[in-house]
């Protein structure tokens, strides 16, 4: 996979207007949009190296996404499915996305641009 960059960072936040209004103010990162749904991120920072908060009972890394090309992504589902570990597809507004965990259980999103 030829790795373009760590586009994002996603946290589960326990109080996400309190956790944006932190890293507002101690890191200066803005944030993109309002909160909408528990379940959707809101970003900070600029694109391509952001941070994306969910509200979730319990705090943590969410995941962490790879930015890839087609050719790089199309590797990586050949070689998950070669070793047979599960992973799921998602079609987002700006990316195509699989998601699948390492051996130590984070999830890893490789992406691949689109907007």
């Amino acid at each position: 996979m030829r790795l373009i960059r760590i586009d994002h960072v996603s946290l589960n936040a326990l109080d996400r207007p309190r956790t944006i209004a932190w890293y507002e103010d101690v890191l200066g990162l803005r944030a993109q949009g309002r909160p909408g749904p528990h379940d959707e991120p809101v970003f900070l920072g600029a694109s391509g190296a952001q941070l994306g908060l969910f509200q979730e009972p319990e705090p943590g890394v969410r995941h962490i996404a790879l930015a890839t090309d087609p050719g790089g992504q199309r590797q990586v589902l050949d070689r998950l499915e070669s070793l047979a570990i599960p992973y799921r597809s998602e079609r987002h507004r700006t990316s195509d996305s699989i998601y699948f965990r390492d051996p130590d259980g984070t999830t890893l999103e490789v992406m691949v641009p689109t907007g």
